[in-house]
């Protein structure tokens, strides 16, 4: 049975820098507000977020939602629970870690430099970058890729068709899942997630039941249990629908 449906917010709740679909919204969220917290409710599971956006971003959502459910932020580096209205960092988040992201994000400044990409400066745990032209976005990929792997070993580089995140070890969504199931008392196997990168891989591979939506990168359908007819928000509420069933 699953206890904890936990949803991306990029490229499930909504597409990035695009309108979000507020009928199917606020559907969602008489869902998210009827459920509860986990075991509050016979048939509906407990909602929560888990994304690769930063605090505030995810806080809005939250409250947008009405989760009471914690949520993670900066893909599961940080966690919020709205009801305490309390927000921490992963105890994974060490000193060390954090100079060596800061090394990465000077680095990263400099390619985006004379570019019409720029920094995510909102995050706290990760170097990030976005952009909407496909082919700089590309080329920075490759570049941070190298960089990262021979100077930032166990630090990870993922994108989007709009991001590039270099994630510090440890500090994954798959490990945001197990936090957010220790704090919670819901087992992996009673969680549910739904995805669409390959930074959501890990963490979809962990959980009891795991979703794609219609827009999800084809590495990421290759591992779910499910993938879904409808894309973003669509493809959540037809996820959503089948773990109430």
């Amino acid at each position: 049975m699953i206890r904890l449906f936990v949803s991306d917010i990029d490229g499930c709740l909504a597409e990035p820098y695009q309108p979000y679909d507020l009928e199917a919204l606020g559907r969602m969220a008489a869902w998210t507000r009827e459920a509860g917290k986990p075991g509050s409710h016979p048939r509906l599971p407990a909602v929560s977020i888990c994304s690769g956006r930063s605090y505030p971003y995810v806080e809005a959502v939250t409250q947008l939602l009405g989760c009471v459910t914690p949520v993670l932020f900066e893909s599961g580096a940080g966690m919020f629970d709205p009801g305490a209205a309390r927000s921490q960092w992963h105890p994974a988040f060490t000193p060390d870690i954090r100079d060596g992201m800061l090394a990465i994000r000077t680095f990263m400044e400099s390619v985006v430099r004379d570019s019409s990409m720029s920094m995510d400066h909102a995050k706290g745990t990760q170097a990030a970058l976005v952009g909407t032209d496909s082919v700089e976005l590309h080329s920075a990929l490759r570049i941070i890729e190298d960089w990262v792997a021979e100077n930032a070993p166990g630090f990870t580089t993922f994108h989007t068709h709009v991001s590039i995140d270099v994630v510090p070890p440890g500090l994954s969504k798959k490990e945001g899942l197990v936090w957010l199931a220790e704090t919670t008392g819901v087992s992996l196997a009673e969680m549910a997630f739904i995805g669409d990168t390959n930074g959501d891989i890990a963490a979809l591979e962990s959980v009891g039941r795991s979703f794609a939506p219609a827009n999800a990168q084809p590495q990421v359908k290759n591992v779910v249990h499910h993938i879904c007819a409808g894309t973003d928000i669509q493809g959540v509420i037809e996820a959503y629908r089948l773990c109430m069933a």
